[in-house]
């Protein structure tokens, strides 16, 4: 195999040397750095495929593949190229260019894949052109999965065998089917709409990918180009399909990966903040507030032996007297309960009795469909939490007066419901604060998704479904 690569940029060339040797043992390969020399290379010697960078010393953009098409003279040219704008490379395919590959997203098997596709395009192409004999023998041999199919009534009236071998089946049971017999029903109104258009657009190509089952009922996942054409003297579609499951499959299991890293980073973060509330409540509890104590005995013995009633002592008396109380309170609402040996409902309490000290207000709790066994302590934290969480959410900015507290269970989720009737919020002019966000991280943990519901005047709905 002949290659001539026009690419200016030495870095570049010693990748893709390296790709192509590694693919092809015993290539030739060429190498030019202005299209001048491309030119040159082309007309005294034969190449089965041009690889093409788009910006070089003398030439550059669409100007340059104009060029090298009109010169290669059907030799398939592959645009390689960092330029990574999707309406350049619709038009440069319109051109004739077999392929445009991001140099970002090139590997040996992706330019072994382009190469040997361009290849067989470009023969496919030009032998369709010499006559209807060659052009049904490339038609069957395709690499990508094309059959023909009626509009009207959707059954199958041509393919070719890659099309059958997908799928599982022989060509003469492909002919026998309609495309509902492959394809999920779940995709028929998107066909449909594809049809309609393409009955409206003459020439125009539509784009869909769809899920397609095989005869062993796996699941396949086909990214198709739909024409419509004249067969046999009627409109019907030519479908064009080439495999991408791999692919997807693979953005799932990155997305899923990106999932589950982020997950982990967010359980690091709440692991470390409960830590960190432990240690700051102990101290406060066993440190400060025994400084305290200290102070309050010395200040006792100091009156007692100075014989001084004031009410000087008194106010200072009081001052640590609250301070204690206060430190206390922070460092319980800062320590979680141990909710191993504490039903939740307990603990709940004890932050609603806490709150109530601070401030008036009416609470309501519903927990009567609610089975605390079923569910980890880890979840039950994170409710604590979140409760919590939300508690002083409405103390900083909700004025209300009453609030309501709903956790139940309900085919297979478990969910819980804190709704305040103090001034609400315009959610459309109003980003999530910090509050909301520890919710939505603390949720998303066990599988959460939270939901808020508020608008000016008619207070705040905070609703958190966990998938059990």
């Amino acid at each position: 195999m002949r290659i001539l690569v026009v690419e200016d940029n030495e870095g570049d060339y010693f990748l893709v040397h390296e790709y192509l040797h590694e693919i092809f043992p015993g290539i030739e390969l060429t190498h030019n750095i202005l299209l001048q020399e491309a030119i040159n290379s082309l007309q005294n010697a034969n190449f089965d495929i041009i690889l093409l960078d788009l910006s070089l010393p003398d030439s550059n953009g669409m100007d340059s593949i104009v060029e090298m098409i009109k010169l290669a003279n059907g030799i398939p040219v592959i645009v390689l190229t960092g330029f990574g704008n999707l309406q350049f490379a619709i038009d440069s395919l319109k051109l004739g260019v077999q392929d445009y590959l991001l140099k970002d997203d090139v590997n040996a098997l992706i330019l072994q894949k382009s190469i040997g596709y361009s290849i067989e395009r470009n023969k496919i192409s030009t032998t369709m052109r010499i006559s209807e004999a060659k052009y049904r023998y490339l038609f069957d041999n395709n690499p990508d999965s094309i059959f023909i199919f009626d509009p009207s009534d959707f059954i199958i009236l041509d393919a070719n065998q890659t099309a059958a071998q997908i799928l599982g089946f022989t060509k003469s049971e492909f002919l026998s089917m309609s495309i509902w017999d492959i394809y999920e029903s779940d995709n028929q109104m998107e066909i449909d709409d594809l049809i309609e258009k393409l009955r409206m657009q003459n020439g125009a190509i539509q784009n869909l990918v769809l899920k397609c089952k095989s005869n062993k009922g796996d699941l396949f996942y086909i990214d198709l180009a739909l024409h419509k054409i004249n067969y046999n003297d009627k409109i019907a579609v030519l479908t064009i399909g080439t495999d991408v499951t791999e692919n997807i499959l693979l953005e799932r299991k990155l997305a899923d990966e990106r999932k589950r890293t982020t997950r982990e980073i967010a359980e690091a973060v709440i692991i470390a903040q409960e830590r960190e509330r432990t240690e700051i409540g102990l101290e406060l509890h066993d440190n400060v507030n025994q400084i305290l104590a200290g102070s309050m005995m010395y200040l006792g013995l100091l009156k007692k032996e100075l014989k001084i009633e004031s009410p000087l002592y008194r106010d200072i008396e009081k001052l640590i007297t609250e301070a204690i109380q206060e430190i206390r309170t922070l460092s319980h609402n800062l320590i979680p309960p141990s909710l191993n040996e504490l039903e939740l409902s307990d603990a709940l309490d004890h932050i609603i009795t806490i709150a109530k000290k601070s401030t008036e207000f009416e609470v309501q709790k519903d927990f009567y469909d609610f089975n605390e066994e079923e569910i980890s302590n880890d979840l039950k934290l994170a409710i604590y939490r979140i409760i919590q969480e939300q508690f002083n959410n409405i103390f900083k900015h909700a004025k209300a007066k009453h609030i309501f507290i709903r956790l139940y269970q309900e085919e297979g989720k478990l969910i819980l419901i804190i709704k305040d009737d103090g001034i609400g919020f315009d959610q459309s002019a109003t980003s999530h604060g910090v509050g909301l966000i520890n919710i939505q991280t603390r949720a998303s943990l066990f599988n959460g998704e939270m939901k808020i519901n508020s608008s000016l005047g008619n207070g705040t709905e905070v609703m958190v479904t966990f998938l059990l």
